[in-house]
């Protein structure tokens, strides 16, 4: 079974420093720089608070991320949590995509709940929870989450891919299906 940390693509929040405008990048967990790729926000998420002092801390997490700097992302966004509680719903999201990329699961799981509280109209942060819940082995959990990103946004056919890998590991509980055949969550910002 391949290593988790080779999954090709994971999601994160990312702002165009140029404008100060958010928007979401495709990062390639090999070869971030590579693979950027502008998306769109979702409205829910551009109604919460995200002051300047947040703002800056959130892009210098995703500079570390970029970078690859992964340990240092996670310790930013923690400042931010605990500085500029308001912004939770900025933070929770990369937060749990940053533990996924260390193979935090547990950690990544509580996160993506969280900002799936925060915005639970968001098939991102669903689909991302789908894919923590998957890598913890809590396939049933994982099943839900996806069908539910799959409800809100029925046209990703990462998460689609990533929910036919989950229901061949709930079919078969005792075969080692790898998540790694899959494509990752389709997205996080």
């Amino acid at each position: 079974m391949k290593p988790l940390h080779t999954i090709a693509i994971v999601l994160t929040l990312s702002f165009a420093l140029a404008q100060g405008q958010p928007v979401s990048r495709v990062v390639d967990a090999q070869r971030p720089a590579e693979t950027a790729v502008a998306q769109t926000i979702s409205v829910d998420l551009l109604r919460q608070p995200l002051s300047r002092g947040a703002k800056q801390i959130l892009q210098n997490a995703q500079h570390a991320a970029d970078a690859g700097d992964h340990k240092r992302a996670i310790a930013l966004l923690n400042i931010a949590l605990a500085k500029y509680p308001e912004s939770a719903a900025w933070m929770q999201s990369m937060l749990g995509v940053e533990y996924l990329k260390t193979e935090q699961f547990a950690a990544a799981v509580t996160s993506l709940e969280e900002a799936i509280v925060l915005l639970p109209r968001d098939a991102i942060d669903r689909s991302n929870l789908g894919f923590a819940l998957a890598s913890a082995g809590q396939y049933d959990r994982a099943e839900l989450e996806l069908r539910r990103a799959l409800a809100l946004d029925h046209s990703n056919p990462k998460t689609q891919q990533l929910l036919d890998v989950v229901l061949a590991n709930v079919s078969k509980p005792h075969a080692q299906t790898q998540l790694s055949t899959a494509s990752p969550p389709p997205s996080s910002r």
